[in-house]
Parts: structure tokens; C-alpha cells; sequence
């Protein structure tokens, strides 16, 4: 069994509180819906305070963005690039996983709900 190939991931982060009060959830329905109607598998996902920031490749990122954060992360690099421009207060990057630094790309350090 080989490993699996790396992807190129794109994503969006900034603080949760900001992200919480921007329509960020409707946008993704949206964009949930529009999937939908034009049978497209999802590639992007949410992931409340993200592992992969974590790591020493993306600390500069993670360094301009203060207390608890949140990403949308995608394949898809317009996506993303529209997404800044809607929200216009993130930080936007990329990154390759998995890799070693990175296992699992929609890894969060948030506390599991229950």
C-alpha cells in the first residue's frame, strides 16, 4: 500500500470571533447548495482552530492572528481567493498534505462537542 499523494490545500483562517460574526456559515451553505445543483463533490471544508497552523511552515500566519481561530481550507484556490475578498479581514495561505508535518489536513485542536 502506497502512500497517498500529496494535495495542495488552500485556506482561509482568521480569529473565531471575527469569522462568527461575518455570515461565513451562510456563505458555505451557499456554496453547499450550488455543489448540489451541479453534482460536485464538496472540497472545502471548516475546521474550527486548525492543526496545520501549528506547524512551523505556517507560524508567520498563525503569528498575525490572535486567540482561538478558525479556517475554511479548500482545493480549489478561486474559492478561497473569492472567499478573502468576501470576508476581507483573513489571512489567506496554502500547504501540501499529507505530509509529515501536516498528517491530516482537516485536523482541529478543538476540544471535541459532546
Amino acid at each position: 500500500m502506497s502512500a497517498a499523494e500529496p494535495v495542495t490545500y488552500h485556506f482561509v483562517a482568521a480569529s473565531l470571533s471575527f469569522l462568527r460574526s461575518e455570515p461565513l456559515e451562510e456563505v458555505l451553505e451557499e456554496r453547499r447548495r450550488y455543489y448540489a445543483e451541479h453534482n460536485r463533490p464538496i472540497d472545502f471544508f471548516w475546521v474550527p482552530e486548525p492543526a496545520f497552523l501549528e506547524t512551523q511552515a505556517l507560524e508567520p500566519v498563525r503569528a498575525k492572528l490572535s486567540g482561538a481561530v478558525g479556517a475554511v481550507i479548500s482545493t480549489d484556490a478561486d474559492f478561497i481567493r473569492w472567499l478573502s475578498l468576501r470576508l476581507t479581514f483573513v489571512e489567506r495561505g496554502c500547504f501540501e498534505a499529507p505530509s509529515e508535518s501536516i498528517p491530516d489536513p482537516l485536523r482541529s485542536l478543538a476540544p471535541a462537542e459532546g
